[in-house]
């Protein structure tokens, strides 16, 4: 057993069954550690954002921050049974291929999709695990995550990670991604966040053929999604 890493779950333990608001001394004389070393601990914390530190008093407390260690609140399994129907009357009244898609680390894997009644439609294969980067589902997942924009943005130079910053910004502030034939040549899509609980579990994607799938219809798509996910 990694003793320090003990020590930080008992304190974070300590902290959340009584009260979350309690002083370095209660943790010292409740955990038997020494002062010096349980104020190490908290101040580590602190910087990483799990614990905060009340303004008008010297008390320490989890923070939100805690809620991201815990699993999505839905399964792969409910998220399919959940939105099977709804891709379907996405793909009705957008006459384009809809898909869910989730992330899996570093990756991401297409679970359901829905392809429209027409002879040109996009190919589009499930269960296979899928680069991030060159898409926007790949942006909506890099937009919510600041480990994973991290993590695959390491090696950009300062002028593709303004570039990058500019770009996520805009999924955020517009509340979907688009990609103009940026994955695949004659190939538009549209991507909008699934949350649960304010935080995302999956993506629902839209793409057609560059020719009929434009801005105007992209921003349509995006709307009917999103109208969906309001219900």
């Amino acid at each position: 057993m990694i003793l320090s890493v003990k020590k930080a779950m008992l304190i974070m333990e300590y902290v959340a069954q009584n009260g979350n608001n309690v002083r370095l001394q209660d943790i010292v004389d409740s955990l038997g550690m020494e002062k010096t070393t349980a104020h190490n601990f908290l101040k580590t914390l602190l910087e990483l954002g799990y614990m905060e530190q009340d303004q008008h008093s010297p008390r320490y407390r989890l923070s939100d921050k805690m809620y991201m260690l815990m699993p999505p609140p839905l399964s792969v399994h409910t998220l399919k049974q959940r939105f099977r129907p709804i891709l379907e009357k996405i793909t009705e009244l957008t006459g384009e291929t809809s898909y869910l898609t989730v992330q899996l680390g570093t990756y991401m894997r297409h679970e359901l999709k829905c392809d429209p009644n027409r002879s040109v439609r996009i190919s589009l294969e499930l269960g296979k695990e899928l680069d991030i980067m060159n898409s926007a589902l790949g942006n909506v997942f890099m937009a919510y995550s600041e480990y994973l924009r991290n993590t695959l943005l390491r090696n950009e130079s300062a002028a593709q990670l303004s570039v990058w910053d500019d770009r996520l910004g805009k999924v955020l502030s517009k509340g979907y991604a688009e990609d103009f034939e940026r994955l695949e040549k004659e190939l538009n899509c549209i991507a909008v966040p699934v949350l649960e609980q304010n935080r995302l579990v999956a993506a629902i994607g839209v793409s057609g053929p560059s020719y009929r799938f434009q801005a105007k219809e992209m921003q349509q798509a995006a709307e009917i999604v999103s109208s969906f996910l309001q219900k």
